[in-house]
């Protein structure tokens, strides 16, 4: 495989997620509570390429979110790279993921994904494992991520190129 074009494929995947992040699904709030599409894509990255490929998007993923929104830099690459990479790991173990295992495995890492956020915000001053909301914050993006999981699959699948596309997808 071409590394060149496979580190292109996910520039370009990592930054139009970033922008359909900061210009689309900001503007879409459910009980407030906004779709995390980097995080979607940080956990698909782990199921389509493997763990450690998963912890590396997740790690740029985290890191390119971090800078585009206040707030401590390095606690949501943190996180979406822990994540990704148990992802990855947790797909490696199941061998045979259908749409619908894959579906729950989105979900699943994603909640995973705010509420180990939400410990590194707690590290850094933020009252993040305090806040009122915090379980409805983690339902709502586990689900929304969930139904993008389909399509979040494709574009990690796209990625990591024709020979690497994953079940999953």
């Amino acid at each position: 495989m071409n590394e060149l074009g496979l580190v292109a494929r996910w520039t370009l995947v990592l930054v139009t997620t970033l922008v359909l992040q900061a210009g689309l699904a900001s503007q879409i709030s459910i009980d407030g509570v906004v779709p995390d599409l980097v995080l979607t894509i940080a956990v698909c990255a782990g199921l389509t390429g493997g763990p450690q490929r998963g912890a590396i998007i997740g790690f740029w993923a985290g890191l390119l979110i971090d800078l585009a929104r206040p707030g401590p830099v390095g606690v949501s690459a943190l996180a979406m790279c822990l994540v990704a990479f148990l992802a990855g790991t947790v797909q490696v173990v199941v061998v045979q993921s259908g749409r619908l295992i894959s579906m729950v495995l989105v979900t699943a890492a994603s909640a995973l994904g705010v509420l180990v956020f939400a410990v590194g915000g707690e590290v850094f001053g933020a009252s993040t494992l305090t806040h009122p909301h915090l379980f409805s914050i983690v339902a709502i993006v586990a689900l929304i991520s969930g139904l993008l999981s389909r399509f979040g699959l494709r574009m990690a699948g796209w990625a990591e190129g024709p020979e690497h596309r994953s079940v999953a997808e």
